[in-house]
């Protein structure tokens, strides 16, 4: 990989340029009024062809700083031009004009956010108060909306990520170019849709680079360890309150440290004595412990805690009737796509993280394998990280074969994902550096230059590969079989003039893309909202077709009994993403049955704004 200092100047002002060209777009791409189905539709192919262009750039840049020889400071365009394409990627719901993204779990944190604003003071049921008492802080001195402020915080931690990476590189990296492979490893959005949620676990793992950061500059440089141990305590606090399954897999960390460096003086015992290394020192416990205390005190004060400390053990291990990976095998098995279709979707769903994994594996081969020989020289850095990449990945498969309370293979992903650019980098690099000292001493050094090359290639084209399946993977898409979590200001208009106006002896059944107590949380917060405003739910799905297909009115498909009917454009486009051939097993509402209600004698529509309808249904 040869290129000139004039070449990389022009590669990044072409990628500034397409940077410039893609806000364009934006800027004339009419905003959305209502639901879509999928946010790629909405800009023509050029605009990706800028993205994925531009961020493709920012990434060679950075691989091929890590490899020259003559060092120079473009690396640092290539991550700037990471970091702004990025951030337009991510960004893209706010510039699209949507009300609210995304669906879930960031409409009871925001909820969250009301009770403290409403009450003063952190409610019992909040478990990791740290990112809603940032969102109210944001909330009241930008005063921006609820749906821009969480834009923002989604925006800010992805990138908080990649830097914080960046610096965890230039303390345990024993190369310039380890720093910036590492820096490259990290730059795709591998962590899929998890970029663009306002969940704790997700935030507090972004910040974990950063707490290790700290922990190793404290270890390794000497200056600076009064004001490295105030911002180590300040993290390992800020961790530890904002969510608990984060802190329990950072005190592993920690922990694994002094595991890893035992490992390395066996195996250092077993060279050559002219390859031996110094006795390992042994890390401090203190950043666990305090973690470990702040964890125990914090959740055990809450009452659904005191009454059993074995709900948290059988959370934990027993969280689900049955293993992720028996449920996602089942719900595979049910839905009767076929095998070219199954492929296809595990390469556009979980392609990117399958990559890295593979690539993990291959380095943590590489590592065992000079582990165990008596002539070759271990780096002790490498050693390390590919033990934590180990004790991550034992927590994944955990989550994946278990019974523990994580829900989707991404989610429990994210463990190793972070340890990956870690230990991928290090590795890799080693591996080519100890080709390159092997030139020296072999005649055969030309066949050795073209192996490094090769080698270099392949990470670098996998890298883009990785990268370009994560933009696509970041919104739902039918590529993903996934609706878009957007929430238009319809669906939460409609669902807050329901909640005021509802009678609450009458059950409730929905068609939306989000579950009603969402609504209920993000219109009137959830310790603060009157009981009044909660609808009584159908803990039933409404039958496909609204029950036409076998009843003659809907009163029928609901045994005669009084009942509301929400339905949202968001609910009934949602089985669009299902491949045509299996739609039929979905849950299906269409316009004839649409027409079909609307002039069933039994049912009077009693509210409407164009995207959400609300019914009632006379039973008698």
């Amino acid at each position: 990989m040869r290129l000139s200092c004039r070449s990389i100047r022009l590669i990044t002002i072409i990628a500034f340029i397409f940077i410039i060209l893609a806000l364009a777009v934006i800027g004339i791409t009419p905003i959305v009024t209502g639901y879509e189905l999928t946010i790629y539709d909405d800009y023509p192919f050029y605009f990706w062809f800028f993205i994925i262009f531009s961020n493709s750039c920012g990434i060679c840049i950075l691989i091929y700083n890590a490899f020259a020889k003559e060092k120079s400071r473009w690396w640092l365009t290539g991550l700037y031009i990471v970091i702004f394409s990025n951030s337009i990627l991510l960004g893209l719901p706010f510039f699209h004009g949507y009300s609210f993204y995304p669906k879930g779990d960031a409409f009871s944190h925001i909820g969250m956010m009301k009770d403290i604003i409403a009450t003063g003071h952190i409610g019992n049921g909040n478990f990791y108060p740290v990112v809603h008492l940032l969102g109210v802080s944001l909330l009241d001195v930008t005063q921006l909306s609820p749906g821009a402020i969480i834009n923002l915080l989604f925006i800010t931690w992805s990138n908080i990520y990649i830097l914080g990476m960046y610096l965890l590189a230039t303390i345990i990296a024993n190369h310039r170019g380890q720093t910036l492979l590492i820096t490259a490893f990290a730059c795709p959005l591998v962590f899929s849709f998890m970029h663009t949620l306002i969940h704790p676990s997700m935030l507090s793992l972004f910040m974990l680079p950063i707490l290790l950061y700290f922990y190793e500059r404290k270890q390794k440089i000497s200056s600076g360890q009064m004001e490295s141990t105030i911002v180590l305590i300040i993290l390992a606090f800020a961790i530890t309150f904002a969510h608990p399954v984060t802190c329990l897999f950072a005190i592993i960390v920690f922990l694994a440290f002094n595991l890893s460096g035992f490992l390395y003086q066996k195996a250092d015992n077993r060279k050559d004595p002219a390859l031996q290394k110094r006795p390992i020192l042994a890390r401090n416990y203190n950043v666990p412990l305090i973690m470990f205390t702040g964890f125990f005190v914090w959740c055990s004060s809450y009452a659904a805690i005191q009454g059993s400390i074995r709900r948290v053990w059988n959370f934990l291990v027993y969280g689900s009737e049955m293993s992720l990976f028996k449920s996602q095998a089942e719900t595979l098995a049910m839905s009767g796509i076929t095998a070219s279709q199954t492929i296809e979707l595990f390469f556009f769903k979980y392609g990117a993280i399958f990559i890295y994994g593979c690539i993990s594996v291959i380095a943590m081969s590489l590592i065992l394998r000079t582990s165990l020989s008596k002539k070759t020289q271990l780096s002790l850095t490498s050693f390390i990280y590919t033990i934590q990449f180990i004790v991550a990945l034992v927590a994944s498969i955990f989550s994946l074969f278990g019974f523990s309370g994580e829900y989707n293979p991404i989610r429990i992903s994210r463990f190793f994902l972070m340890m990956a650019p870690i230990q991928c980098g290090l590795v890799i690099y080693d591996s080519i550096s100890n080709s390159q000292q092997q030139q020296r001493i072999n005649l055969n050094w030309i066949n050795l230059k073209k192996r490094e090359n090769a080698i270099i290639r392949i990470i670098t084209i996998l890298i883009l590969v990785v990268s370009i399946l994560s933009i696509f993977n970041v919104y739902g898409s039918p590529r993903t079989v996934e609706p878009n979590w957007q929430v238009s200001k319809m669906d939460i208009n409609g669902a807050k003039w329901f909640s005021m106006f509802q009678d609450r002896d009458i059950i409730t059944a929905t068609i939306m893309g989000e579950v009603l107590t969402r609504f209920e949380d993000f219109n009137f917060g959830i310790e603060t909202c009157p009981s009044t405003k909660k609808a009584r739910l159908d803990s039933e799905p409404v039958p496909s077709h609204f029950g036409y297909d076998g009843n003659s009115s809907i009163a029928e498909t609901f045994n005669f009994e009084d009942r509301y009917l929400l339905i949202s454009e968001a609910g009934r486009m949602g089985m669009m993403v299902i491949p045509e051939n299996v739609r039929h097993k979905a849950h299906r509402y269409t316009e004839e049955d649409i027409a079909k209600l609307r002039i069933d004698p039994t049912a009077t529509q009693i509210y409407a704004n164009g995207e959400f309808e609300a019914w009632q249904v006379y039973g008698k």
